[in-house]
């Protein structure tokens, strides 16, 4: 297939040792899982350190695999190269931690790279919720995981400066 979902399964926090932040913490899993199911892509979920068996990832729509880097920068590298080498043309990627994010929020980033190189869906609180492109370049992985104010503001002036067609979604 030549559209790959690339889903990021954030560690649970250290305070889900607690009842109620377990319980939030398992609903963000969930809620993604039913929500990337029917999306027309490729499916990849990476965990961390070992694959959840789970109910919520259904074996025969999703491939579980483990990050191979420790640094999110590196992770997020290997997934979209491992993509792009199984001759993916367009690839999403979305974390685990956004409840915000829809069905047709993801379908949407996948139509507009009809259109643009790469695709911008920002967070409420000026990170980026999901991302879509049609290359691969570790250059603009230097801003990831846009954790400071300032990553998207810099990945747009790195998409200007290398004049890559982009779309930045409201």
């Amino acid at each position: 297939m030549d559209k790959h979902l690339i889903i990021f399964i954030k560690k649970p926090p250290p305070e889900a040792l607690e009842e109620h932040h377990l319980e939030n913490y398992l609903h963000e899993i969930q809620h993604v899982a039913s929500i990337t199911s029917k999306v027309n892509a490729s499916k990849h979920v990476y965990f961390d350190k070992h694959i959840e068996n789970d109910s919520f990832f259904d074996d025969k729509i999703f491939q579980k695999k483990i990050h191979k880097g420790t640094h999110s920068k590196q992770q997020l590298s290997d997934a979209l190269k491992e993509s792009f080498g199984q001759w993916a043309k367009k690839v999403v990627f979305m974390c685990s931690d956004d409840r915000n994010i829809s069905r047709t929020d993801i379908e949407i980033v996948f139509k507009k790279l009809d259109s643009y190189d790469f695709v911008i869906l920002p967070e409420l609180s000026a990170g980026i919720s999901v991302f879509g492109t049609t290359f691969f370049d570790n250059q603009i992985l230097n801003y990831f995981p846009c954790d400071k104010k300032d990553d998207l503001l810099d990945i747009i002036i790195m998409l200007k400066s290398e004049k890559i067609k982009y779309c930045i979604l409201s």
